[in-house]
């Protein structure tokens, strides 16, 4: 009777599976999702490696792969909010971690989210550490730059972002807010201890600014809470690029450590830009091999050679952003374009699906 069961759940999600990624092929091979025509602007948010997509791989591991990858990435998420529940157990997400806990269940945790990856097809996990020098000719380490990272940055393309850095870092995010309503990966979120912010209201983003003040000063501390990951640019781009830094993670002017994330475009490039998560995730799960490699630079980014006292209070942070946004493109070996989130809502609703009439 099981085996029974067993082949039944395998036809059914092959079945199903099949069904749409040949809806999504078909949907993305729209002229509207290839269109190059475009302003500049918008770049960062269009999907550039359709014609690299190979619909015959996916058909395949949709028969073959796509039933276990589902039914272990689901038994691994399971299991893994299970021994975050017993790690958080009995004491309030508003204190530090208990020690004893700490050591316990990080190395565990940490290997779990690896573990997921695995099961979402990231074969290639690769890690590399770079020196600011190689970047910042007149570049100078500090004291400061010796210390434990109390807020870490990265750039911003994937879902996968996520689970990549709580398998580096087990960190807390500062993400949106409707983050934390999300199922199962809300809760993940919420007990990591994470800082959430409403774009659309002022004074959330001003209590968020607070919030993190106050975590970097409880961290310098030595209070046991993970580092704050931050992903400046507020948004997911294609990863072909990077836009402009917001505020947060830079009013402090405090140092920060930079980490990079580059994921291959061997055919499907598992960023989000347009076509959603959903798709993402499914066209992911349907491939052979995924890879994403780990860019971690050595120490933290001490802002002391800027010489920010120079430059009037309001701009100081913009000047810290910008260096660091510029080491990071070098980095990724990627430009630099002037886009926001509004560029992105906008273009998919102006070339994407039509909604917004063209001017």
């Amino acid at each position: 009777m099981f085996s029974v069961l067993v082949t039944i759940f395998h036809l059914l999600t092959a079945l199903l599976s099949i069904i749409y990624v040949n809806k999504g092929l078909k949907r993305f091979n729209s002229f509207l999702y290839k269109n190059a025509d475009i302003p500049e602007k918008y770049t960062p948010f269009r999907r550039t490696d359709r014609d690299n997509w190979n619909r015959y791989e996916m058909y395949i591991c949709s028969i073959i792969l796509f039933p276990f990858r589902l039914l272990l990435s689901f038994a691994i998420l399971i299991f893994f909010i299970m021994t975050m529940f017993v790690a958080t157990f009995g004491f309030k997400l508003k204190n530090p971690w208990p020690e004893s806990r700490l050591k316990a269940f990080k190395p565990l945790l940490q290997t779990l989210a690896k573990a997921y990856l695995y099961a979402n097809g990231f074969i290639f996990i690769k890690e590399k550490t770079l020196r600011f020098e190689d970047f910042i000719p007149d570049y100078k380490r500090t004291e400061l730059s010796k210390g434990q990272p109390s807020i870490i940055i990265s750039n911003h393309s994937s879902w996968y972002d996520t689970i990549t850095y709580v398998y580096k870092y087990l960190p807390s995010f500062m993400s949106k807010v409707t983050v934390s309503k999300y199922p199962l990966f809300g809760w993940i979120t919420t007990s990591l201890k994470s800082i959430y912010v409403d774009r659309e209201s002022e004074e959330s983003r001003h209590k968020c600014v607070t919030d993190l003040a106050e975590r970097v000063t409880q961290i310098n501390q030595g209070q046991l809470f993970p580092p704050v990951i931050i992903f400046p640019e507020g948004t997911t781009t294609n990863g072909e690029c990077l836009i402009p830094f917001k505020r947060g993670a830079f009013d402090p002017l405090l140092p920060v450590k930079i980490c990079c994330l580059k994921y291959s475009k061997r055919r499907f490039h598992p960023v989000m830009d347009v076509i959603g998560i959903g798709y993402m995730t499914l066209f992911a799960l349907n491939q052979l091999a995924n890879e994403v490699e780990i860019i971690e630079f050595e120490g933290l980014f001490d802002p002391t050679y800027l010489n920010l006292q120079k430059y009037p209070q309001e701009k100081r942070w913009e000047v810290y952003a910008d260096a660091c946004r510029d080491v990071m493109a070098k980095a990724l070996g990627i430009n630099l374009i002037e886009a926001t989130y509004r560029d992105g809502m906008e273009y998919q609703k102006k070339y994407v699906t039509g909604k917004l009439k063209q001017e």
